[in-house]
């Protein structure tokens, strides 16, 4: 693991650029040493992050100047497909946006309201999430799509089971997200801890833009709702999949096989909470099986910035540089 590579974090005081900072500060072969802001430009990174402790200041992006290793995108929808062409070729490029998650320009329109204004560059990019796609086209792919976290949660917790050829129907997915998936600029009254407080509730019921990304990787419909939870952080996915005749023992069995190597995937005996995985990487699974009505439920939680966001993005540079795909990454979370 010798060498250092040098980075730049491009919405470096957003949750995920800041906490794409907080990883890498650990990381033994990788250092930010570009972190820009589209509204900081000029001040201390530590002063927009108190939480960081870095000699970092922001500055203005200026894709023809960028002269790293790698990019982190860390912007809102749109950004990357203006940006990404300048940047693919001189530095291995991870956007944590939308722009090319969806190979279909089609429905990314339909999704997004807006055309691609990128699209011979949609061909290109590979969407990286390690554990369930080809790790040799994540590591030799120019620009990686960073997955949602809705999206990283759900699939990791169905696609044993599609794969498998169990799954039946549509599967049911009840979904609960921390605020901070909303990212940092957020001014709607909706967001403000007044008006979470003492309670949750469901938004975007139908046609919600992470459903497609969903899809796409599970190849079938998904019947997906998320919910806003009055937590900064932590995501939990419960999904319903009908697998007719089978038992608890046997999709245990399944889930541990398919993850038995997976250095970030965890199968647990019990129902797993949110807050075990605060600050890590890992992705915790638990199985049961429900003879009554013949359906697998799975639970699936995530911290939304880290394995939703941050941690999985350093997880696939680390697959594009070479390096042991769980370097500098954490695997315990924080606690109380």
């Amino acid at each position: 693991m010798a060498g250092s590579y040098r980075v730049a974090v491009v919405g470096a005081s957003g949750y995920g650029g800041a906490e794409i900072v907080r990883l890498l500060s650990s990381h033994p072969c990788a250092t930010v040493t570009v972190a820009t802001s589209g509204r900081s430009a000029g001040r201390a990174l530590r002063d927009e992050c108190p939480w960081l402790s870095t000699d970092l200041t922001l500055t203005a992006f200026e894709p023809e100047k960028v002269d790293v290793d790698v990019v982190f995108l860390c912007q809102e929808a749109g950004f990357a497909m203006e940006h990404a062409a300048n940047l693919v070729g001189h530095a291995k490029v991870i956007d944590l946006s939308a722009d090319f998650r969806l190979k279909d320009h089609g429905v990314f329109e339909r999704t997004y309201g807006r055309p691609h204004t990128n699209p011979d560059l949609g061909g290109e990019p590979e969407y990286g999430l390690p554990e369930l796609v080809d790790r040799e086209r994540i590591a030799a792919s120019p620009l990686i799509a960073n997955p949602g976290c809705y999206p990283t949660a759900t699939l990791l917790a169905i696609m044993p089971l599609i794969r498998a050829g169990l799954a039946q129907g549509t599967p049911v997915v009840d979904a609960k997200s921390g605020v901070s998936g909303a990212g940092r600029s957020k001014k709607e009254t909706d967001y403000l801890f007044s008006e979470l407080s003492g309670g949750f509730k469901p938004y975007a019921v139908t046609g919600h833009r992470h459903n497609p990304e969903i899809e796409q990787l599970a190849g079938r419909p998904v019947r997906f709702t998320p919910h806003l939870i009055p937590a900064a952080r932590g995501l939990e996915a419960t999904c319903h999949v009908q697998v007719g005749d089978s038992s608890r023992d046997a999709l245990r069995e399944l889930f541990r096989e398919s993850y038995r190597s997976e250095p970030f995937v965890s199968v647990r005996d019990t129902p797993p909470s949110t807050k075990q995985v605060l600050g890590s990487n890992r992705c915790d699974i638990f199985v049961d099986y429900d003879a009554r009505t013949g359906f697998a439920v799975v639970c699936s939680v995530i911290d939304n910035l880290v394995k939703g966001a941050a941690g999985q993005a350093i997880q696939n540079m680390n697959l594009m540089l070479g390096l042991p795909e769980d370097t500098g990454l954490p695997k315990d979370g924080i606690w109380p």
